[in-house]
């Protein structure tokens, strides 16, 4: 592979300065010209009179006026064939003492740059850069592209599919894996040989987390690992200037600008041998290079050093700032060369609405809706059809694209996250971190490879650097009219002071847009299924078993939870990890809310947070929503909601009972774990027990069973049932819903449970004292979710049962009936 000129070592410079000879060469050379001009006969004096002008060294410097001298000065020398020959013998010589020099230097020069451990003397360049030549890894060279790209359907599926193809073609072919299980995934992934990995973090919307994508994405076994937008397409000079770097760096971090276009040629087919170079030279001419931040490839080797040192926020994808801040981040970490690849590879992004994002969607109908809303289709923001003419058109949708990001951006929920993020995490600021800052920059140039690395000496100094070198940039200079000053595009005006989380809509708002705050009404409506919602309540001390909870959720493909924060600290850490969280402050009459935040376990400040849990459901019964209730001591193995409604009782609750009693015995109702019906029973005995409960010192659970089943348990039926005042309560087999003394669940051996007890829905951590004592039942069986130093949910090995039928045989019970 041909060196760049930039990666020249400094000796061939400088040899090559010695034999042009500086100011007295370009003489010497003047003298040549002169000898050459004024030589109507052989005589040897006019080359060292021509000659003795030049001061440097050389063959037509001062060496030719010495032997010109000394001719002149022997009188006895032949003037003939005698002097011509030694002269040329001489020249001979010289000429080749001079190429067995470049011979050896030359093969010395290659020597070292095949050694990977030596490094190129380039100037300026800081040790530690790791720069050289690394081109034994292209043997070896693989990459994979994970991408998570919109649903199929629509228009978004013909940007989809379009893109994947172009990721096909490339050579070679790259392994490529959609993170998440969106509409369409499953098809593509069979039509098109893809990979599917479903073990990926999302925020309560459904959006995969950019942390949770970039955790992926390094677990891979290819050499280079990308994560690439689901719509942009690549082309055969994508993997040239992988390979280019890859030889070039030890270790590295691509970033590059997309092209953005109103559409592709219509009149060429992709199997058509001209297709890419048709696609470039319409991009290339009509195109707008993406210059103002956005990025939507990113490139590293794998095996590699931390991108960088703390844990990456919890940013939503496709919503903004979080490609800034990687690629700030990444640079500031300074363990990896970050390279801009804008110029050499060309990557394509058909322009579209942004009709997913939360809080944008008012404003871009796009498609057949717009058309039957009578709304103009670059009104609405959607695409152009490829034959579509207008320009002023055209311009339109890309003023109304344009302002969906600059304007609005505290009213749209998922955007002003993702700002908030930035710039309450690590370093960033307004705008650093777009392809301008990356220290390295890999350009198009006349060497054999076609590309030459440039070190950037004042990264990001200049917003209109590709200006010169492209057709169109978002920020192209402009000149105002009357003014002097030439502006190169914008930046963002954003602080933390004005990006502050809200938890409490303002005095005298009642609809606030959505997300800002997030409200009990605004998060069911997002997640309620079969008009049913999975409920738990808790303070910020309760933060980490909660997070355990909510990656178990995630693994099992629960979607319809959302928790109740009974203090601003639980709310705002929950919200700034995509959790569907709302702050609870209509229960706390008669309590004190100070004592409930600073709560443990087992204290009177304990009791009094047990008292929140019924008061939530009420609201929430009396809300007109089915509500199971779970405490997050609980491990679940699947989702419980189908038998439970198919249970056919107000109230579907788990039993307290050791194996030796019924599971309506006196006072074993558990209240860690039930459905609730709204219905207007169910609803007056939720109002019962809060009021007795609030009455008394004692937690709420004695009051579930004194209110459903009678003090004295006069309202019991048969062994596993009660019925009062119209509501029906049906107790759980403690089989399938063990409580935490079941069976002797919990004293299997560690990684035996499971397949010992494979009928499981749930299981609960009771009957033992403390967070500690949970703690270790947890850590003994691997049911550890929640990785607190990457903040990321751990997947375990195991699968969820879906169904019935797929759940194996009841198993005998590990000890006997009479036994127990």
């Amino acid at each position: 592979m041909g060196r760049d000129r930039g990666d020249r070592p400094p000796s061939r410079r400088g040899g090559s300065d010695s034999l042009r000879g500086g100011d007295g060469g370009r003489s010497g050379e003047a003298g040549r010209v002169s000898s050459r001009r004024s030589r109507p006969t052989a005589d040897a004096d006019g080359g060292g009179d021509a000659g003795g002008g030049g001061g440097g060294g050389g063959v037509g410097g001062g060496g030719s006026s010495s032997r010109g001298r000394n001719l002149k000065g022997n009188k006895a020398a032949p003037a003939g064939a005698l002097g011509t020959h030694s002269l040329s013998t001489w020249l001979m010589f010289w000429s080749g003492a001079l190429l067995l020099f470049s011979f050896f230097q030359l093969r010395g020069q290659s020597r070292r740059l095949a050694d990977p451990l030596v490094q190129l003397a380039l100037p300026d360049h800081s040790l530690g850069e790791h720069i050289g030549d690394f081109s034994g890894r292209l043997a070896s060279f693989s990459f994979e592209i994970f991408t998570a790209p919109k649903p199929f359907v629509g228009s978004d599926k013909v940007n989809n599919e379009r893109a994947i193809r172009s990721w096909l073609r490339l050579r070679p072919a790259p392994r490529i894996t959609l993170l998440g299980n969106e509409t369409g995934y499953a098809e593509a992934a069979a039509t098109f040989g893809l990979r599917l990995e479903n073990r990926v973090d999302k925020n309560f919307l459904g959006v995969p987390l950019f942390n949770s994508m970039l955790n992926r994405a390094n677990q891979s076994t290819a050499a280079v690992t990308l994560i690439v937008n689901g719509d942009i397409m690549l082309f055969e000079d994508f993997v040239q200037t992988l390979r280019k770097i890859l030889s070039s760096f030890e270790n590295f971090f691509v970033v590059g600008a997309r092209y953005d276009v109103d559409s592709l040629p219509t009149d060429v087919a992709e199997d058509d041998p001209t297709y890419a170079s048709r696609v470039r030279s319409h991009v290339l001419s009509a195109g707008t290079l993406h210059t103002y931040g956005g990025m939507d490839v990113w490139a590293w080797n794998t095996g590699g050093p931390r991108l960088f040192d703390s844990a990456m926020p919890h940013f939503i994808f496709g919503r903004g700032k979080y490609d800034n801040w990687l690629t700030h981040e990444t640079i500031a970490a300074g363990r990896r060369q970050v390279v801009d690849v804008s110029e050499t590879c060309l990557t394509v992004h058909v322009r579209h609405d942004y009709h997913l994002v939360s809080g944008g969607a008012a404003g871009a109908v796009v498609g057949p809706a717009a058309a039957a809303l009578g709304v103009p289709l670059a009104a609405a923001g959607g695409t152009l059809p490829a034959a579509a003419g207008a320009v002023g058109v055209a311009s339109s949708q890309r003023r109304l694209l344009g302002q969906f990001w600059s304007e609005g951006k505290k009213s749209k929920f998922e955007l002003f996250i993702n700002i908030y993020l930035s710039l309450h995490h690590g370093t960033y600021t307004n705008q650093i971190g777009s392809v301008l800052f990356a220290p390295w920059k890999l350009s198009r140039c006349l060497e054999p490879t076609g590309m030459c690395l440039l070190k950037r000496v004042r990264p990001g100094i200049c917003n209109c650097e590709f200006s010169s070198f492209v057709s169109n940039t978002q920020t192209d200079p402009v000149v105002k009219n009357g003014s002097r000053v030439i502006r190169c595009g914008m930046t963002s005006v954003e602080t933390k002071e004005d990006f502050v989380i809200p938890v409490l809509p303002p005095e005298g708002v009642t609809e606030p847009p959505f997300g800002l705050p997030l409200t009990m009404e605004s998060v069911i409506d997002k997640v309620i299924q079969n008009n049913t919602v999975v409920l738990s309540a808790l303070n910020y001390g309760y933060r980490a078993i909660m997070m355990n909870w909510v990656c178990n959720m995630r693994h099992l493909g629960v979607s319809n939870f959302v928790i109740a924060a009974l203090d601003p600290r639980l709310y705002r850490y929950a919200y700034k990890r995509g959790l569907p969280v709302y702050y609870e402050t209509t229960i706390f009459e008669g309590l004190d809310t100070k004592l409930v935040e600073d709560a443990d376990y087992g204290s009177d400040q304990f009791k009094q947070l047990t008292k929140m849990k019924s008061r939530v459901v009420l609201r929430l019964l009396k809300s007109g929503y089915n509500v199971l209730w779970t405490d997050c001591d609980i491990v679940w193995f699947r989702n419980p909601l189908p038998y439970m409604h198919a249970q056919h009782a107000d109230l579907v609750i788990q039993t307290n009972a050791p194996d030796s009693e019924p599971a309506n015995g006196k006072r074993r109702i558990n209240s860690g774990f039930y459905l609730a019906h709204a219905n207007p029973p169910t609803i007056q005995l939720f109002g019962e027990i809060v009021k007795y409960a609030s009455r008394s010192t004692m937690s709420e659970q004695p009051h579930f069973w004194e209110r459903a089943c009678g003090k004295e348990g006069e309202f019991r039926v048969g062994n596993d049932g009660c019925q009062n005042s119209g509501v029906k309560t049906a107790l759980l087999d403690r089989h399938l819903f063990p409580n935490g003394v079941t069976d002797g669940i919990w004293e299997s051996p560690p990684g035996k449970l499971m397949a010992r007890f494979p009928r499981l829905y749930i299981l609960h951590a009771n009957w033992v004292k403390g967070a500690a004592a949970k703690q270790e039942r947890f850590e003994r069986h691997g049911f550890i979710f929640f990785d607190n130093q990457d903040e990321l949910c751990v997947y375990p090995a195991w699968q969820p049962y879906r169904d019935a039928e797929s759940m194996p045989a009841v198993a005998a019970p590990a000890v006997a009936p009479a036994q127990r």
